[in-house]
């Protein structure tokens, strides 16, 4: 967990005898929950805790202040726009119906392996939602496939059992539609998208990475070259579970798209992501001539510096080959 800014919590004792949060005042649109709230256990979020609308409570209000007095003169009553990212301490095993509603800045929710029990319409309207991190084991159960469950966009869930994420993955976006069959008025639900069926590759609370792997091949038919793209980097770059022949699918797909690739990275500026592609001997020759062209066109110094290091090295490591077979 992130260190604990000043914050202002109403709660309520649940019928378990811990605590359940009603509402959350702070200082910053990143919210990090502490594990406990007056010596109880935070083990719920309320329904409608970030939403606009309030829950009626069915027991007695309390209210916690942490910080110095100087540092709470300044909360302010975070929910829907207010909120970016939220971090749920461990303890936290239940998310209420709409706890999330209309948290249309909302774009990572970090939360830990015992949370398996979400309200319907938690993530209602939650429209820049696209990262989970899970502080648990890959291989381990958790209550991802719930949330998951619903949320149709794309969807990264990155699992972080300590300070470097074991495995990260992709989740597509998927569309549902109901078409009436005439002339019994009857509705046949339609999906689109293999986000559908990567979403249902995980089993008993368990990410079944063979079968999240075997739905790219489907996947290449149907969704946009820069959602596959990130899908086949996630599993290389975090390779967890990853057999040789899925591997060599991942790396031939990047290898066949690797400067569209590397130009999305460039205009990311992401650095790390270039520099693992250059270290897997996926970008190189041409394709790595012409990022660095690139990136000393948009004004990206570091980059163009670090591109044209590499392509100097590949320069001199090509010349000692030739010699040597002269």
């Amino acid at each position: 967990m992130k260190r604990l800014e000043p914050c202002r919590m109403l709660w309520q004792k649940n019928k378990d005898g811990q605590a359940t949060l009603l509402r959350f005042y702070g200082t910053s649109s990143q919210v990090y929950l502490p594990p406990q709230i007056a010596g109880y256990s935070l083990t719920e979020i309320a329904p409608y805790c970030f939403a606009a609308k309030q829950c009626q409570p069915d027991s007695e209000i309390r209210e916690t202040i942490l910080g110095e007095q100087e540092e709470t003169l300044y909360l302010q009553e975070l929910h829907t726009n207010a909120i970016e990212e939220v971090w749920l301490p461990d303890s936290v095993t239940k998310i209420g119906s709409c706890a999330f509603y209309n948290c249309k800045k909302l774009h990572t929710l970090c939360i830990g392996a015992d949370l398996r029990n979400i309200g319907s319409d938690a993530f209602m309207n939650t429209l820049s939602f696209r990262r989970v991190i899970l502080r648990c084991e890959a291989g381990k159960p958790s209550g991802v496939r719930q949330i998951l469950a619903q949320v149709s966009s794309d969807m990264e869930v990155c699992f972080l059992p300590d300070k470097n994420p074991q495995a990260v993955l992709l989740y597509p976006e998927y569309y549902e539609s109901y078409d009436e069959i005439a002339p019994a008025h009857l509705f046949g639900r339609s999906i689109s998208g293999e986000g559908f069926r990567a979403r249902q590759c995980i089993k008993d609370g368990k990410v079944d990475f063979d079968g999240y792997d075997a739905v790219f091949l489907q996947a290449c038919v149907e969704e946009r070259e820069e959602t596959l793209a990130q899908m086949a980097q996630n599993r290389l770059r975090y390779p967890y579970a990853l057999n040789e022949k899925n591997k060599r699918i991942y790396r031939e797909y990047v290898k066949a798209h690797i400067l569209g690739i590397a130009r999305r990275l460039i205009r990311q500026r992401d650095l790390g992501q270039l520099r693992f592609l250059q270290e897997e001997k996926l970008l190189l020759g041409t394709a790595l001539t012409e990022c660095a062209k690139e990136a000393s066109e948009s004004d990206w110094p570091e980059g163009a510096a670090t591109l044209l290091g590499w392509l100097a090295a590949e320069k001199k490591d090509k010349k000692k080959r030739y010699d040597f077979d002269f």
